[in-house]
């Protein structure tokens, strides 16, 4: 008994006939010269800053997208595709919630989040993007936080997608500190806007990626229904499938065979405010969708976390990041984005439910696997055995109860008082037992390459 949702063959084929149509009739705005020479060469038609893209350049380029590949730091090695799954932490907070305290995010709670990143073992890579340390000068921020990620954890990363020289130093700074040339080191995020804009900075970060050999993750979701996207959630769908096919164009024209990750993060809408609603239950639709199409094209493909519109723990918090983690764990994603503790639309980080999702991470995973119903799960022998007027009390039987119901969290009952409690005592302890070799002399010394000691932490 396996559990599993998506769409079907017939909706993928329409999904992509049509953005084929809007590629080559309608075209993609982008704002670099340099990207519009790319294009140019590879045979697209171009109008001032429209490109228009042909079917045959977008199936070629899709042929040329690995099924699955490797990412790696000097310790580790990550594979996304293959049915692995690989989770990535909190992305984008701008604040920290702890006991209910909220506050715009410090280089301390930067520092921890990393390090709670890389004791986790349910989370796969680390990312810089975790939550803004706002007492990092913004001309210093990115170059810390890669360089924090380097310091505190092991694990592959996220690289900083920004300006081109930005993103060219992030990916040297990496590789200069593992001692790796010649393999991806880092995971580049970069998003295409809707309607259909390929700006400047994702332009960038995208060449100088495929400059470097280092693998892509290609978004568009930021469509808005209604405003920066049709009405209906197909439409949105639509748009968002057609923007993320020019990305993976863009990419495989400069690096054929470039690994490249489908994503869509496409959102919910609240119709009465005209803003993003994550927690809506579309956002777990768009994400079962992202399947359909993953599969179709057969590249990886990412989506969801554990997001709610939800400012507090409460009712709506749980059911909303239950709804939107189910869904990634019932589509199978290879990349699973935003695992734990997002809280209020992603502008926060919350301690308390960061802890509050890996336990829901772990139910959801067991409800998802199902149940095994077997000649030999189903026991008859045992029953007869038993009778009808039997028991089946034994200590044999208790273990494999304790093996077939596993039991997640902190127990029924608690108040949240004893819940908030509880999970920050389990933050604390985490924290105080993080443990992590020092850097080398020759890691500092590259470190102080890049930033002044008295943002090296």
């Amino acid at each position: 008994m396996k559990l599993t949702l998506s769409i079907s063959k017939k909706e993928c084929d329409l999904i992509h006939e049509q953005s084929l149509k809007l590629l080559q009739t309608m075209g993609i705005t982008i704002f670099s010269k340099e990207a519009l020479e790319v294009f140019k060469k590879a045979g697209a038609r171009v109008q001032e800053n429209q490109v228009f893209i042909d079917a045959d350049l977008v199936e070629e380029s899709l042929k040329m997208v690995p099924h699955a590949f490797p990412i790696y730091s000097n310790t580790k090695r990550v594979v996304v595709g293959k049915g692995k799954l690989c989770s990535l932490p909190p992305y984008g907070g701008t604040y920290v919630s702890r006991n209910e305290h909220i506050a715009l995010g410090t280089r301390n709670d930067y520092l921890n989040f990393t390090k709670l990143n890389q004791l986790n073992e349910y989370i796969s890579m680390a990312c810089p993007y975790t939550l803004e340390p706002f007492d990092i000068p913004l001309e210093q921020r990115n170059i810390y936080r890669m360089a924090m990620i380097l310091k505190y954890s092991d694990k592959p990363s996220l690289s900083i997608v920004g300006s081109r020289e930005e993103s060219r130093k992030c990916i040297e700074m990496v590789r200069r500190y593992y001692g790796i040339t010649n393999k991806p080191v880092v995971l580049g995020n970069v998003n295409v806007s809707a309607p259909m804009i390929m700006g400047l900075s994702t332009t960038e970060a995208i060449t100088v990626h495929c400059e470097e050999n280092q693998p892509l993750m290609i978004a568009c979701g930021s469509g808005l229904s209604g405003l920066t996207a049709p009405p209906t959630p197909g439409g949105n769908f639509l748009l968002a499938n057609a923007g993320i096919l020019a990305g993976i164009v863009f990419a495989q024209i400069q690096s054929p065979g470039l690994p490249i990750i489908y994503g869509l993060p496409l959102f919910g809408v609240d119709p009465f405010k005209a803003e993003t609603s994550v927690g809506s239950p579309a956002t777990a639709l768009f994400t079962l969708a992202a399947k359909g199409m993953a599969e179709y094209y057969q590249i990886p493909f990412r989506a969801g976390g554990t997001f709610t519109d939800s400012k507090y723990l409460d009712y709506q918090s749980g059911f909303e990041s239950g709804i939107n983690l189910l869904s990634c764990l019932l589509a199978e994603v290879d990349c699973l984005m935003h695992s734990f503790g997002m809280e209020d639309a992603l502008k926060t980080i919350n301690y308390n439910k960061y802890v509050l999702d890996e336990y829901m991470y772990l139910s959801l995973k067991d409800f998802v696997k199902g149940m095994e119903i077997n000649d030999v799960t189903i026991m008859t022998d045992e029953i007869l055995k038993v009778g009808s007027t039997g028991n089946y009390i034994s200590s044999r039987n208790l273990k494999l109860i304790r093996k077939q119901y596993p039991k997640h969290g902190f127990g029924e009952g608690k108040t949240k008082a004893e819940v908030l409690k509880k999970t920050d005592d389990e933050i604390n302890r985490r924290l105080n037992n993080y443990e992590f070799p020092a850097p080398t002399k020759d890691q500092i010394k590259i470190l102080r390459g890049y930033l002044p000691d008295e943002y090296i932490d």
